[in-house]
């Protein structure tokens, strides 16, 4: 007749639900550094598309005030077709 008491199983669920909890938490900071990882890679994507709408919007505003492009329509060679 070896029952365990109610007493003696407490220590025990204590350290199970301890288990479990230390389980959650290893796999919630897996996770938490899965998303970091991710949100630097965005973030670099971010930024190169950012300096590349800078490099089209300086450009775009060059050939608003300059639409030939700093060349005369002359100076350059007919298409092959011609």
């Amino acid at each position: 007749m070896s029952q365990q008491s109610p007493a003696s199983d407490k220590p025990q669920q204590a350290q199970q639900r301890i288990d479990e909890m230390e389980m959650r938490i290893a796999f919630l900071e897996d996770t938490i550094d899965g998303l970091n990882d991710h949100m630097v890679t965005l973030n670099q994507e971010f930024l190169l598309a950012k300096q590349a709408m800078q490099l089209m919007h300086r450009k775009l505003e060059q050939l608003q005030q300059n639409p030939s492009g700093g060349e005369a329509v002359g100076d350059e060679p007919p298409p092959p077709h011609y």
